[in-house]
């Protein structure tokens, strides 16, 4: 037995206020050049403030790609150093631990193809993990000269 599905509206909602939340689903932001001062300061203390401020859905994933031969927690540690130092909101445990669960690492040079297919196995994990779906958005945190090389291996 099927049953319809239908948009319904919802009573409780004035149709005149426009300020439903609107929360993405699951996704992943991918961070070129996630080692610099930008990254460190802004992007990943950004980051965690959507996320203690409930603004990211529980399976967002944030991914980092750079030179630096880390593994995901040596990344890890990085945004949560960056996070406790430059975060605009209260530092919580529980958010923490929720955005922990999606960070990734993948090492590698703009110009090595090797180091793109990792970065798609990463990703594609996190589609499966995650629940991501291909939702994912890049973020070239890198001199403007190195965009052509970063695009093209995208």
């Amino acid at each position: 037995m099927t049953v319809p599905v239908s948009r319904g509206s919802n009573p409780l909602r004035d149709p005149d206020d426009r300020r439903l939340n609107r929360l993405a689903g699951p996704s992943a932001l991918v961070i070129f050049g996630v080692t610099g001062d930008l990254s460190r300061k802004k992007l990943m203390p950004a980051v965690y403030d959507l996320a203690n401020r409930g603004l990211l859905p529980p399976g967002f994933a944030l991914v980092g790609f750079a030179r630096r031969d880390w593994e995901d927690q040596d990344f890890a540690q990085v945004v949560y150093d960056a996070v406790k130092q430059h975060a605009r909101t209260p530092f919580r445990e529980e958010t923490w631990a929720q955005l922990l669960q999606g960070i990734r690492f993948v090492s590698g040079e703009f110009g090595d193809p090797d180091a793109f297919l990792r970065l798609r196995e990463t990703v594609e994990k996190l589609d499966v993990e995650r629940g991501t779906m291909g939702n994912h958005a890049y973020y070239l945190s890198i001199p403007p000269n190195q965009f052509p090389l970063v695009a093209q291996q995208l």
